[in-house]
């Protein structure tokens, strides 16, 4: 069956495995039923861009005196808090500023999806962001897209027609300039049919304590309209508490959504 759409899944903070996304691709798989065969999915492994410079830092600075409750959270603090903070630093490794670095693991992801679904550049591209990956993907289309190291139509998420974001911290993270401008999304090179149905989903916990609303912390939207939609995520143990934050990939609330925007552009195609 030919393919119709493209998603690529981004991860937040943290040092997930390769195959962090599986679960979620097969949960996802099973409720598009036949469907399932007209989608192709990639997931994007930024975090060793960072983590061998953050292992590196971890052995130089780890005292060895400290109690076992104290080791956990500092390694978590130089694992987790310390991927933001890399990632926006300016500092450059190989001659590049780190963020790059990970944007060309974004643009490498994108070529991937593009070489397996085939024709990619007319195709629909659905991306859905946890938390810091938000920040990546909306820069990535702000820098690298139109105007960076985007090589393609597809690469330069010129078909991108679905985004999602969740647990997403762009509040925090947004400049302090006079006046906030939001990427303008969706990009006026796609198709009148794809537009009709495109769409940025943004999906919290009020729980989380790093995610928010989106649709109105803009001097400038630029035209682009974010739907903002609360869902409690987790188990009855978690789900009241920030841990809420790491539980969104395999919540049943948050994969019917992400279904039936996907469903939404297969019927439009």
């Amino acid at each position: 069956m030919t393919k119709k759409l493209g998603v690529l899944i981004i991860h937040g903070m943290g040092r997930p495995a390769p195959d962090y996304a599986d679960k979620m691709i097969g949960n996802l798989s099973l409720r598009l039923g036949a469907h399932v065969a007209e989608v192709e999915f990639e997931s994007c492994h930024w975090s060793p861009v960072i983590q061998k410079h953050q292992d590196r830092i971890w052995e130089r600075v780890a005292p060895s005196h400290m109690n076992p409750m104290t080791t956990a959270l500092r390694t978590w603090a130089v694992h987790y808090l310390g991927d933001p903070a890399t990632y926006l630093s300016g500092y450059f490794q190989n001659g590049k500023p780190i963020y790059r670095e990970i944007h060309e693991k974004v643009r490498q992801s994108l070529e991937r999806l593009a070489g397996r679904l085939g024709e990619a550049d007319s195709k629909p591209l659905v991306i859905l962001a946890h938390s810091l990956g938000s920040i990546i993907i909306t820069n990535y289309y702000w820098d690298e897209g139109s105007n960076g190291i985007g090589l393609t139509p597809f690469e330069r998420l010129e078909t991108l027609t679905g985004l999602i974001t969740y647990g997403s911290p762009i509040s925090i993270f947004l400049p302090p300039v006079s006046k906030i401008m939001c990427i303008r999304f969706p990009s006026v090179n796609l198709p009148p049919h794809l537009l009709n149905v495109a769409s940025w989903l943004n999906v919290y916990d009020r729980d989380d304590i790093v995610a928010s609303p989106l649709n109105n912390v803009w001097d400038d939207a630029q035209g682009t309209v974010i739907k903002d939609a609360e869902i409690n995520v987790g188990n009855p143990v978690v789900s009241w508490t920030p841990l809420a934050h790491t539980y969104y990939n395999n919540d049943p609330d948050f994969l019917d959504l992400v279904q039936m925007k996907m469903n939404t552009i297969l019927d439009a195609v």
